[in-house]
């Protein structure tokens, strides 16, 4: 594990570039994510099955994009028992937290006396990308899922890379039956979000497309937004431990483990004031073993207390932060940027990413400073509602006029003035 110490550094911006934790950049293949776009524009589903074949070793020109009814209905039967049970309790843990976040429509009157408030109404229809290919990720399914039907939209089309079979993960496919979606299609990468976005013979266009997925996808939701509205841009998982030598090491190190797990540009991050603990997870990390945690992924900072850690974390804004230190509400007021914090030695990131009921969409990157997890507000649109009176105009009428004429827009002022004089 490298490891670095703050006072080997003018301040802790030189710090944070020295970790690479680099925020949002326009980066990696974006000319032929482009190209694979105008493609799907110009060709539709012909060029869905065209990338398919290329990128995923899949011929689906006999089979088709969509997923049979058949074959959802036949997922129940490949999966075990003990699955199909775990999955019925995290959607009823996702379900129950994510009807805490419900946006009403609300109205009320000004001072002046004009009615004015908010009407929220869901997005119509969404495109949710779930990863796939030779992995199977239903967790993503449910997180993507369930608060947009929480939120009440009526319309959910679901992509997911196929296998070399040409299939989706059973796992996957019952996922989606329990949470009745049925318009599900067999396609991944950047020509998904484009077929989604822009629509094709067999997928109708949505409205936002939401859910985590490869640079290629990433860098593709960021070139048709504006066409369509997106969750965040979502790169590589990362975590930072932030302790002041308290907690088990062993804990801190299994938490970084399995962070590194996530595969490649996952990053794991213990920042601790405390160099004998850091030494201790350092062993530990070396004697664990893993065939998917990354050798270069995990690194440790040496700060001078927990507030220049605190000062750190929120530098680096991360996805996940576990705190775990002698005083946990006090630490928690000290951090301000982060996608989902976990507080004391019982509540591993692995609780958030499955079970717990809270999303495990986060934001990446940096992002975490200006961004939320996803969740039922991402679904939901709001309409700004004026109902005003003669009186409020009245009221109201000389200042719109004065603003309206400085900027330039007489024909407004003029508008406004028919209503009170």
């Amino acid at each position: 594990m490298k490891v670095l110490r703050s006072d080997a550094y003018e301040n802790l911006e030189s710090l944070r570039e020295a970790l690479g934790w680099d925020f949002w950049m326009e980066e990696g293949p974006v000319e032929e994510v482009r190209a694979i776009i105008a493609q799907v524009r110009k060709e539709g589903d012909g060029a869905l099955l065209e990338f398919t074949r290329r990128f995923d070793g899949v011929d689906l020109s006999a089979s088709g994009l969509r997923v049979s009814p058949a074959d959802l209905a036949a997922s129940a039967e490949r999966v075990e028992p003990e699955y199909s049970d775990a999955l019925k309790s995290a959607i009823k843990s996702i379900t129950s937290f994510h009807r805490r976040q419900v946006w009403e429509s609300q109205f009320w009157e000004s001072e002046e006396g004009a009615r004015v408030g908010q009407i929220a109404k869901p997005i119509t229809r969404v495109g949710a990308y779930v990863p796939g290919g030779e992995a199977a990720y239903p967790s993503t399914a449910l997180m993507t899922i369930i608060p947009a039907k929480v939120a009440g939209v009526s319309e959910i089309a679901v992509c997911v890379p196929p296998s070399a079979s040409g299939e989706i993960s059973p796992y996957t496919l019952f996922a989606l039956k329990l949470l009745g979606v049925e318009e599900i299609y067999r396609v991944g990468g950047a020509q998904a979000v484009a077929g989604m976005a822009l629509g094709t013979q067999s997928i109708r266009a949505v409205e936002k497309i939401v859910g985590p997925g490869n640079i290629y996808v990433t860098l593709a939701k960021k070139e048709v937004l504006g066409r369509v509205g997106i969750d965040m841009l979502a790169g590589p998982s990362e975590l930072i431990v932030l302790s002041d030598g308290e907690a088990d090491p062993e804990y801190l190190a299994l938490e970084m483990m399995a962070q590194m797990e996530h595969g490649a540009g996952a990053r794991a991050c213990l920042v601790t004031s405390d160099e004998g603990q850091l030494r201790r997870v350092d062993s530990i990390l070396k004697s664990l073993k893993s065939s998917k945690a990354q050798d270069d992924a995990a690194v440790s900072v040496l700060v001078a207390d927990l507030d220049e850690g605190a000062r750190l974390v929120d530098l680096l804004a991360p996805e996940h932060l576990v705190i775990a230190t002698e005083d946990i509400t006090g630490a928690l007021a000290m951090v301000h940027n982060a996608g989902a914090i976990f507080l004391g030695t019982e509540s591993p990131v692995a609780l958030g990413d499955y079970a717990v009921g809270v999303n495990h969409v986060l934001p990446t990157k940096g992002s975490a400073r200006f961004s939320s997890p996803l969740g039922v507000y991402d679904f939901i649109k709001r309409s700004n509602v004026v109902f005003s009176n003669p009186k409020a105009n009245r009221t109201l009428g000389p200042i719109v006029e004065a603003l309206a004429r400085v900027e330039g827009l007489a024909n407004h002022a003029e508008a406004m003035r028919k209503h009170y004089h």
